[in-house]
């Protein structure tokens, strides 16, 4: 099996693979996952929308986002692959190149250029207790105030917490 035929089908095993960074993956388990716009590269209000609309695009469906924001230069998203089929989850890595692909599209084209606007990768940790849950889920929140972008956290206009919208309940 290559590759990319290798994680179609993430079980209930940890999968873990390195390219520069490490990458862990567990089926149903939850991830806290950052990625970066490239050096130089500042995304407008606009512009962090459209990341946004890709980022809840297949909520419920394909995974469960528990907290995203998006920053100016780069994404915090706490999620959870849900299952395919019986036994077999969403592959983070497929996940988050439709979001990453389609937001790098629409920028591009309200930019009028062509070319990458996000790092080829990640950083994701497997999240493994409540407690880290909880962490993560504040640091998600609290990101726009921490880098003096606002002074409340519900005033950033590209943070998404479904919880307290109604939209999904932790379990």
């Amino acid at each position: 099996m290559n590759k990319k035929e290798q994680f179609k089908e993430i079980g209930k095993e940890l999968d873990r693979w390195r390219r520069h960074l490490p990458h862990y993956q567990v089926g149903g388990k939850t991830l806290f996952v950052t990625w970066r716009c490239l050096g130089g590269i500042t995304l407008s209000a606009q512009e962090r929308a459209i990341v946004l609309d890709c980022v809840r695009q297949f909520q419920q469906q394909r995974y469960l986002v528990f907290a995203a924001v998006i920053m100016p230069d780069h994404v915090h998203v706490l999620i959870e692959p849900l299952e395919k089929e019986p036994g077999v989850w969403w592959d983070l890595g497929q996940l988050l190149k439709g979001m990453k692909g389609v937001s790098a599209r629409r920028i591009n084209q309200l930019r009028s250029v062509n070319g990458s606007v996000w790092q080829d990768e990640r950083f994701d940790r497997l999240i493994r207790t409540e407690t880290d849950f909880i962490e993560k889920w504040n640091y998600i929140r609290m990101n726009p105030v921490k880098r003096g972008l606002v002074s409340e956290p519900y005033d950033w206009d590209a943070l998404w917490l479904p919880e307290l919208t109604g939209e999904l309940r932790w379990r």
